[in-house]
C-alpha cells in the first residue's frame, strides 16, 4: 500500500515506558514498571504484566486510544521478553496464560465497529526465553462509522499459573488508507497532467 508522506508517525505517549505508565490507562491488576537491570530493549523502561490469580479466568490490560477516521490504515507493534526465573509456562490458550496484542475501532457510541478488530497472540509459555522478541506488526483499516481507535496489550489467565510479560518500544502508526491514497495520487496526476 501507498501511505502519504509524513503520516508514519508514532502516536503512543511514553511507547517505550521510560515514564512508567505515563499515557497508558490501566485496568485490573498486574502491573508494575522494571528499571534497567530487566535489559530493556531500549532506554531504561520496561512494562511488565501478570495475572491476577484469581484462580478463575481474567484478564489484564494497558491501552491507548486515539481519534480515528474510516479509510485511515492503522499499524501496531511492540517488543516483548519473559525471564526465566518468571517465565509463562505451557502452551498458551485456552489453558495457559498468553500474551495479545490487539486494537479496536468504536463508533461514536464507543462500540467496536462490525469488523473492526485485530488482535495477534504475541507471547506464551512456548516463547523463547530471555530475549526480546519483535511482534510482527498487525494493520487493519478503519471501517465506516469509526470515530475512535484503542491499541490494547492484554495479559490472560485462564487459572493460577505464573509468569510475566515485558513490553518495550511500542509503535501504534496511522495512515491513510488505500482509497484515500489513491484518491489523492489521482488527485495530484491529474494536476501533474494539466500543467504539462
Amino acid at each position: 500500500m501507498v501511505f502519504a508522506s509524513g503520516a508514519s508517525a508514532n502516536v503512543l505517549a511514553n511507547p517505550g515506558f521510560e515514564s512508567g505508565l505515563s499515557g497508558w490507562t490501566t485496568f485490573s491488576a498486574g502491573f508494575n514498571l522494571i528499571p534497567e537491570t530487566t535489559t530493556p530493549n531500549s532506554g531504561t523502561g520496561v512494562a511488565k504484566m501478570f495475572g491476577q490469580f484469581s484462580g478463575g479466568f481474567n484478564v489484564s490490560g494497558l491501552f491507548q486510544s486515539f481519534p480515528a477516521t474510516a479509510g485511515e490504515l492503522w499499524s501496531f507493534d511492540a517488543h516483548f521478553r519473559h525471564n526465566t526465573g518468571d517465565a509463562m509456562t505451557g502452551a498458551g490458550l485456552p489453558d495457559f496464560n498468553w500474551v495479545v496484542m490487539k486494537f479496536e475501532f468504536r463508533d461514536a457510541f464507543d462500540v467496536v465497529v462490525p469488523g473492526g478488530a485485530v488482535e495477534s497472540v504475541v507471547l506464551d509459555g512456548t516463547s523463547p526465553t530471555d530475549t526480546w522478541l519483535h511482534a510482527a506488526p498487525i494493520s487493519l483499516a478503519a471501517p465506516a462509522g469509526t470515530q475512535s481507535v484503542f491499541a490494547f496489550f492484554l495479559y490472560l489467565q485462564p487459572g493460577t499459573d505464573g509468569g510475566a510479560v515485558l513490553i518495550d518500544d511500542a509503535n501504534f502508526i496511522p495512515a491513510p488508507g488505500t482509497a484515500a491514497c489513491l484518491l489523492l495520487a489521482g488527485g495530484c496526476l491529474a494536476r501533474r497532467r494539466r500543467r504539462v
